[in-house]
């Protein structure tokens, strides 16, 4: 059974949220894909699966005294809150939802979602393995604790560099993230549970399943229907309204939160909105715009999702435009390699203050290091910025 215990220990200088999508940084797919609201008319699915409670397994969809929507999706509330302890789960899927839902609806979505796992691993060239040994095995929260206490030197069973106290403060939380990131899973709960004032007292509440984390919204619209996030993905009840393609939507937020495995920070994906939604919407077989047609759109100035402009359809196939010239020219596993080192830099107050760009500062640097242009030479985020149409003129 889950515990709450108060969290006294707050790393304060670290307040940017690195918002890859979304007007809360969670990708949220909304009616780019000729979505309609309606009742399903499908079948229930032959999917082999099992209802649990959560009192009987120790498996929550969030264990924390107040789940962020960072980790969970701005249409996670209903599971955060409410809906905490009941879920149906297959071999890849644990999905909670409203128990007064029909069992139709959990059943469906897993199927979707167990349907649409391996195509989109294989489309992102990852394996299932690499996702997992990616994503986070602890919940944000317990990383976050422990890599505060860490800057502040709480632990006496670590071991600090010698030169440690004639860090600047930077250096200091540089060197905490990257360790409690290279920490293995028992470590961690160990100093979690051994601490009683950590935001979790059982490993239990600490650590995540090996498995996708869904929760279902009963929103009346397909518009923001699917929303990619930390620990899997958040889709609306069967039931209530289905969209068009709904196939392509499922994967597509599925490669949304194998984004955040491979790249997420402690303070957020550090995406801008149009790779992470070009990513998506490329490999997810949706539409992209024709090169021909480049000129109709700037999608790399699109960086947050309040810089989008127009049509939503539009945009978003032009942001898998966008992203399609990065996947020619580079190859998509020369991609993955990009997105894991994004991972590896830790956010920089001092950094981000000074960039000339808006993009997340480690976004730039990972991106300027390895990236290429047609002819390979190479490619900046200033230059795909600001020369993206005579690039895409060549392409």
């Amino acid at each position: 059974m889950k515990q709450f215990i108060k969290n006294t220990s707050v790393l304060t200088s670290i307040t940017l949220v690195l918002a890859g999508c979304g007007s809360g940084g969670q990708s949220d797919l909304s009616s780019n894909s000729s979505n309609q609201s309606g009742q399903s008319n499908s079948s229930v699915p032959n999917v082999s699966g099992t209802f649990k409670s959560s009192y009987d397994t120790d498996v929550f969809y969030s264990t924390e005294m107040m789940p962020s929507s960072q980790v969970y999706g701005r249409k996670a509330n209903g599971c955060t809150q409410q809906y905490n302890d009941y879920y149906f789960e297959t071999e890849n899927t644990l999905v909670f939802g409203n128990p007064n839902l029909p069992e139709s609806d959990f059943k469906q979505v897993a199927s979707w979602v167990e349907n649409n796992f391996d195509s989109a691993l294989s489309t992102m060239q990852i394996t299932k393995g690499d996702y997992f040994s990616n994503r986070y095995a602890i919940r944000l929260d317990g990383l976050k604790y422990i890599r505060n206490n860490l800057a502040y030197k709480q632990y006496d069973s670590v071991t600090y560099p010698s030169e440690f106290d004639n860090w600047n403060y930077e250096q200091q939380v540089d060197w905490a993230t990257k360790t409690t990131k290279n920490m293995d899973t028992a470590q961690a709960v160990g100093l979690l549970v051994n601490d009683p004032y950590s935001p979790f007292q059982a490993e239990s509440e600490a650590v995540l399943e090996d498995k996708l984390y869904i929760c279902i919204h009963e929103t009346t619209t397909t518009n923001g229907w699917g929303e990619g996030n930390l620990v899997g993905i958040n889709v609306g009840a069967p039931s209530i309204a289905v969209p068009h393609e709904v196939e392509k939507i499922i994967k597509h937020e599925i490669i949304h939160t194998i984004q955040y495995a491979l790249t997420a920070n402690f303070e957020g994906l550090g995406l801008p909105r149009w790779f992470s939604e070009g990513q998506a919407v490329l490999l997810s077989g949706m539409n992209v715009a024709h090169k021909s047609k480049h000129s109709e759109y700037d999608p790399t100035l699109v960086v947050y999702y309040n810089d989008e402009i127009g049509d939503q359809a539009t945009a978003y196939s032009h942001y898998g435009l966008a992203y399609q010239y990065l996947k020619d020219t580079n190859g998509q596993s020369s991609i993955i390699s990009f997105m894991k080192d994004v991972k590896q830099l830790t956010y920089d107050f001092s950094k981000q203050l000074n960039s000339p760009l808006e993009e997340y500062h480690g976004y730039v640097e990972a991106f300027d290091k390895s990236m290429k242009q047609l002819n390979g030479a190479s490619l900046t985020v200033e230059q795909y910025r600001y020369d993206y149409h005579s690039l895409l003129t060549d392409y």
